[in-house]
C-alpha cells in the first residue's frame, strides 16, 4: 500500500500576515511567528480563513504597512505615501514553515 503524502497546510500568521505552512502534528499547537516573533496557535483546516490574494509588507524606508496584489509581486514601484515615495521593490510571496515542518 502507497502512503500518502500529506501536504503542509498553508495560513496566515493572525498579526502579521505572513505566509506560513505547518504539518498535521503541528495543528494547535502555540508557536512563535519568524516573522513579527508574535505567538500564535497553528490552525487546523477547519479554523482557518483562506490566504487572501494580497501580499503586506513594510516600506524600507518609511515602515508603512502596504499591500500589493499578484500582478505587482516582484516590481519595483514608488511607495504610495506622498512623504515617502521612493522605490521598493515588492516582494513575492514565500510561505514559511513553522515548527520545523517541511
Amino acid at each position: 500500500m502507497l502512503s500518502q503524502l500529506v501536504m503542509p497546510l498553508r495560513f496566515e500568521c493572525p498579526h502579521c500576515s505572513s505566509r506560513l505552512s505547518a504539518g498535521r502534528e503541528l495543528y494547535h499547537t502555540i508557536l512563535d511567528c519568524p516573522d513579527c516573533g508574535k505567538e500564535f496557535m497553528v490552525p487546523t483546516p477547519e479554523d482557518i480563513k483562506l490566504p487572501t490574494h494580497t501580499l503586506k509588507f513594510i516600506c524600507p524606508h518609511c515602515r508603512r504597512k502596504l499591500s500589493a496584489t499578484p500582478d505587482q509581486f516582484g516590481t519595483e514601484m514608488p511607495c504610495p505615501f506622498v512623504n515617502c515615495g521612493k522605490p521598493i521593490q515588492v516582494p513575492e510571496p514565500d510561505w514559511k514553515s513553522v515548527g520545523g515542518a517541511e
